[in-house]
């Protein structure tokens, strides 16, 4: 069993020849040529996206950037203790880099949209997660930049591992003097790319790939703390953040759940509530304040459940004090929002069908009105015995190739011996007054 999955998870049997893997290597991280085109033109491309707010436009930067190969390259080089590859792959990281940094800058400058959407906040806080997401695609990158045949893999890592939207959101905290922003976003740059080129790292030291430098085992320790130390430095900002979001996430959500129950006891007179994060402190608005005591002790209770008792409660009346109506008014919608789209989406759809039916029948309001053909048949031949079938059409009437808004009503018949001239007149005058149509006209089937 256990050779078995050995054999299944082997990394090394659809691997590409080494020299070729590193021949790869090296030409992806090569700062000249199409690849600073490709990486301006990326760049371009992912700031318009955060501006506009476009997901879409932003992956497809993403898929397009050469940023990988340098990263790549590093992890590599260290893996295969090629200094002179660690080297090259870092210059051209950084000129990448700073190619990147100015072409967004002067994007965001020039750009009459200067306040940051949700696409660019998202950038601005990494954390923990965002070391994993990195290590794992950097990983998953380097398995599929090691195989034999092209693999589909490269472009998903692309864009889990977002290496250019923190570039263009640091150019646009540049842009706009928005330090803070421009910190954040480098950061998560850094992050990424750290995570990535040890990634690389790993998986190339599991697929045992030839070293392809001459390092001195004193030489070699240096570079083991140098890596140590630099992974621990991006790493321990990123897991304090990530702490400080999951205990801001857990205490958000739990004050919610309270405020919900609060306010849905009818009890308790809680018309509306706001929670402050930042302070610890739920704020309650009640309806007046002959249940003030009541709530404070509900209140206490439930967040004490919720494992929250260090959390300050702040009570206001609606009649003592001023109370937000428009943060009232959005806590209303956000309350009943589900089932008010649910209704206008069924309502909708009602609109909808209704307008397809009324459409088809503007369309031929007066086919409804035409008799059926078999009894129109057998009332034209119990006047005219030599026609054996009818067809009854209606239609537009077109003449010298302008169609014309008047309808037209068309009545073909078979029979034998054909009618006369005669006949086909008194035949299309019977039919006028039977169908209650101006204008009918009357053809006769041609048999070979």
């Amino acid at each position: 069993m256990d050779r078995k999955l050995r054999q299944l998870f082997n990394l090394r049997r659809d691997q590409d020849d080494p020299d070729i893997i590193d021949a790869e290597i090296r030409a992806g991280s090569e700062p000249v040529g199409a690849n600073l085109w490709v990486l301006f033109f990326a760049i371009l491309i992912a700031s318009v996206g955060l501006n506009v707010n476009s997901t879409a436009v932003i992956i497809g930067a993403m898929l397009i950037s050469p940023l990988m190969g340098p990263i790549i390259a590093v992890g590599y080089g260290a893996a295969v203790q090629d200094v002179s590859l660690i080297r090259h792959g870092m210059r051209a990281l950084g000129l990448f880099t700073a190619i990147s940094l100015v072409t967004s800058t002067l994007y965001f400058t020039l750009s009459p949209l200067d306040q940051p959407g949700s696409e660019l906040l998202a950038r601005t806080t990494p954390t923990l997660w965002d070391v994993l997401i990195a290590a794992f695609g950097g990983a998953a990158g380097m398995v599929a930049a090691t195989r034999k045949d092209v693999s589909n893999v490269l472009p998903g890592v692309a864009i889990a591992t977002a290496l250019m939207p923190p570039l263009c959101t640091a150019g646009f905290g540049v842009a706009h003097a928005r330090w803070d922003m421009f910190g954040g976003a480098f950061y998560l740059f850094v992050i990424n790319s750290v995570f990535i080129a040890a990634a690389t790292l790993a998986i190339s030291k599991l697929l045992k790939l030839p070293l392809r430098g001459n390092v001195t085992p004193e030489a070699r320790m240096r570079h083991r703390v140098f890596i140590t130390v630099g992974i621990g430095a991006v790493l321990l900002p990123s897991v304090w953040l990530g702490y400080r979001f999951v205990h801001q996430e857990v205490f958000a959500q739990g004050v919610l759940r309270v405020a919900k129950q609060l306010r849905d006891d009818p009890a308790l007179d809680v018309v509306a509530y706001q929670s402050d994060n930042a302070a610890r402190t739920l704020h309650l608005v009640l309806l007046n304040a002959r249940g003030e005591q009541k709530v404070r002790e509900v209140a206490t209770a439930l967040l004490r459940n919720e494992g929250l008792s260090n959390v300050t409660l702040s009570l206001r009346h609606a009649g003592d004090a001023p109370v937000d109506v428009g943060a009232l008014r959005n806590q209303f919608a956000q309350d009943f929002e589900g089932e008010r789209i649910k209704t206008l989406r069924q309502a909708d759809e009602r609109v909808r069908a209704l307008e397809t039916k009324l459409a088809e029948f503007v369309a031929a309001p007066q086919r409804s009105a035409l008799p059926d053909a078999a009894q129109l048949r057998d009332e034209v031949s119990a006047q005219f015995p030599s026609i054996r079938s009818l067809t009854l059409a209606y239609g537009t009437r077109s003449e010298g190739g302008v169609e014309r808004s008047d309808e037209a009503t068309v009545v073909v018949v078979d029979g034998t011996p054909r009618l006369s001239a005669h006949q086909r007149a008194a035949l299309r005058r019977w039919l006028q007054v039977r169908l209650e149509k101006p204008s009918v006209d009357v053809l006769e089937q041609i048999r070979k």
